[in-house]
């Protein structure tokens, strides 16, 4: 009976913990906390934000598409038997608030659970793969200092453009982490590594990068929401505020 207890209490625990997850990233059509509340089935998984676009005119409209990876299977003592699956969302219409809530973060990590129960959300957002490192079943620190995934992880290298990550940068994220921010990377010259206006995600997402100059070339603002810089006025997103389209 006492054991019964023990699993049925553990159950609820996870149950409250992947509620409030999705009340703390939940508001007006947020598909974040949708998608959570699907995700939850999975031991592993992480919400990536793929890409972003707006269709201006008289009323802006804001879309935004996700990469989901996931992971389905058991680890066992004699081997991993976990299988990775990546696919994509459709472009999903979101309100400007909502917009707001992520413009920021695109290439970056807006929820994760691992397969240790440890979940984050928006309010921790950070670069794909780094809630790995240190953690001996997916990797190890090389002789430089920098972390090396094993094998049948490259892909989470990959998802970050190659790029290393080293005791330093990875002492940042954790410390990121505990206070409950987003991490973007070690910042160089004033500028970040990952996230919208991160040089990593630049070099990765050329595409993005020419439709928004598009936009700045029809007189469009930076990536900064007004909504998001002052939430006591009624503002605009400042990607929706001209005729021209972005994103098409």
């Amino acid at each position: 009976m006492t054991a019964m207890r023990h699993i049925r209490s553990r159950w609820l625990l996870a149950g409250l913990a992947g509620a409030l997850l999705a009340a703390a990233c939940s508001g007006p059509g947020d598909p974040v906390a949708d998608m959570i509340r699907d995700l939850e089935r999975y031991p592993e998984y992480s919400l990536i934000v793929d890409d972003l676009r707006v269709e201006s005119g008289f009323f802006p409209e804001y879309y935004m598409r996700f990469e989901v990876v996931t992971a389905s299977g058991k680890r066992l003592a004699s081997g991993d038997t976990l299988v990775y699956d990546h696919r994509q969302t459709d472009w999903l219409q979101v309100p400007e608030q909502v917009f707001a809530r992520y413009e920021n973060y695109l290439g970056m990590v807006v929820a994760a659970r691992t397969l240790d129960g440890q979940r984050t959300g928006p309010g921790q957002a950070h670069p794909p793969g780094y809630q790995y490192v240190g953690n001996p079943r997916y990797g190890r620190w090389d002789s430089g200092g920098f972390w090396q995934f094993y094998g049948q992880y490259a892909f989470l290298r990959t998802m970050l453009g190659g790029w290393d990550i080293g005791r330093a940068d990875y002492g940042n994220y954790r410390r990121s982490q505990e206070r409950g921010r987003p991490y973007y990377g070690p910042v160089k010259d004033g500028k970040a590594t990952f996230g919208t206006r991160g040089t990593a995600t630049r070099a990765a997402r050329p595409t993005f990068y020419q439709r928004y100059k598009q936009r700045m070339a029809a007189g469009g603002r930076g990536f900064t929401s007004r909504t998001a810089a002052n939430r006591t006025r009624r503002s605009t997103s400042s990607w929706g505020r001209r005729t021209s389209r972005f994103g098409k």
